[in-house]
């Protein structure tokens, strides 16, 4: 993200967000978003021409803040959230989307809405509760309390600690290993988790195991397997290609699987 000096988000930068992971087609294998400015990966909406705007013109802004974020959640490939220095308000709720926070030390993570007369409007009341619970969250929306890199980690809020400005480095690192693995079994396993929070246990169970069956019958499942077993790395890569020349028969339907 590269909106001087903080990136403050208006309708043409989500705009452009919006346009560029839409983009993002099956060749991409991991997303990072990060920020090109140092100690700060995103300071939340443009409060000054929020001031000034009537409630026609802020309220498609806001339905525009929930469809750019969620984007991000509804992408195939796993993505990563680089957050160094400032987190706040639609910076944190943007990340909040994302499968993977990698905060730094110096981070500072809030939603200070309500600080200002507002609530939190791109997904932060719903996203941070899933998240984190109700109590620290409650805590957080209610009074904007500002929280660490470090108390993030401890929270469940992010997932990686990085040194000062090294969380997109960090960050890169987990893309590249993610972009060399089987990018079906991460894509199936990314649909479940999103969903986990919405669906009775029952649905979610009979959705892991038609998941799981169409997973074993592909030429990915098969290398890691085969690979495990006779200690080698495996190559997913040339599994898909292989199955692609053979039609894209992976040995068997998910109904055999299960059987």
């Amino acid at each position: 993200m590269n909106r001087p000096p903080v990136n403050q988000f208006d309708a043409p930068f989500l705009e452009a967000i919006h346009a560029a992971v839409s983009t993002v087609g099956p060749e991409t294998r991991a997303l990072v978003v990060g920020s090109n400015f140092d100690g700060c990966f995103a300071a939340g909406g443009d409060i000054p021409w929020m001031a000034k705007a009537s409630l026609e013109e802020a309220a498609p802004f806001v339905a525009l803040c929930q469809e750019t974020y969620t984007y991000f959640e509804r992408l195939t490939c796993p993505t990563i959230a680089a957050i160094d220095g400032h987190c706040l308000g639609g910076g944190l709720e943007l990340s909040l989307c994302c499968d993977i926070r990698v905060v730094s030390e110096a981070s500072s993570l809030g939603l200070p809405e309500a600080n200002i007369g507002l609530i939190a409007g791109a997904g932060g009341t719903q996203r941070l509760v899933r998240a984190i619970g109700q109590g620290v969250a409650r805590d957080m929306l209610l009074t904007g309390r500002r929280i660490s890199g470090a108390e993030a980690i401890a929270l469940g809020l992010a997932s990686r600690l990085a040194p000062n400005g090294e969380s997109t480095r960090v960050a890169l690192e987990i893309a590249a290993g993610l972009a060399d693995g089987p990018a079906e079994a991460i894509a199936a396993t990314k649909r479940l988790a999103v969903a986990a929070s919405e669906l009775p246990i029952e649905e979610g169970l009979a959705r892991e195991r038609a998941e799981w069956a169409s997973m074993r019958v592909s030429a990915s499942s098969q290398e890691g397997l085969d690979a495990f077993a006779e200690r080698r790395r495996p190559d997913f890569d040339a599994a898909r290609a292989r199955e692609a020349r053979a039609g894209g028969d992976g040995g068997g339907s998910p109904d055999d699987a299960l059987r």
